[in-house]
């Protein structure tokens, strides 16, 4: 009887983790979630592709600096695949003190991916990507592409549902997002653009 119900039971925590980590389902305006309230801008897309034919495109390339693109930042890693498939949310958000240049920010809906895309990247051998630890549970990556802009650098992390980046001055700016994601802070919460 006690081997049975320890069976049972293991049965049903297995299938509750196998359900939280691979079965999540879709939030519509979710990337709303982790955006801060005093976001200046938001533009939402449904997938890469519709943010990558949008004119915000352009004011990313710009802010990627001389000799990258967004595009060619998704192109050169597979492993963006795992995160560009559903909505995506865009800021620019001035997380320093005026006559600075402001943040990019952005959130990107991975659900279910969530697990493979923290696999992938904590499996990586790519020279230009750095483990920068948590926040939280909430692991931190630094990416350093070549010829990124001067004085810029571009974080993200990952949390169950939400692949997060900024483009800033600080690599701590991503904390902003997390601390938004996790309720410490007022997000944009609008469900549609300006």
């Amino acid at each position: 009887m006690q081997f049975a119900l320890t069976i049972g039971l293991g049965a049903v925590f297995a299938a509750a983790i196998f359900g939280y980590s691979f079965c999540q389902p879709f939030k519509p305006n979710a990337v709303l979630e982790a955006i801060p309230a005093r976001a200046t801008f938001v533009f939402k897309a449904n997938d890469l592709g519709e943010l990558l034919q949008s004119p915000v495109c352009g004011q990313l390339d710009k802010a990627l600096g001389a000799g990258n693109t967004l595009k060619e930042l998704t192109d050169a890693n597979g492993w963006i695949k795992l995160a560009a498939a559903s909505e995506i949310a865009v800021a620019d958000i001035p997380f320093r003190n005026a006559g600075r240049s402001k943040s990019w920010a952005a959130a990107s809906w991975v659900g279910w991916r969530s697990p493979w895309l923290r696999w992938k990247l904590e499996h990586t051998r790519n020279e230009n990507l750095e483990l920068l630890g948590k926040h939280a549970v909430w692991p931190i990556w630094q990416y350093s592409p070549p010829n990124i802009a001067r004085g810029k650098s571009l974080t993200f992390a990952l949390t169950d549902n939400l692949l997060l980046a900024c483009l800033s001055e600080s690599p701590a700016d991503i904390l902003h997002l997390l601390d938004t994601y996790d309720q410490r802070a007022p997000a944009h919460t609008q469900g549609q653009q300006p």
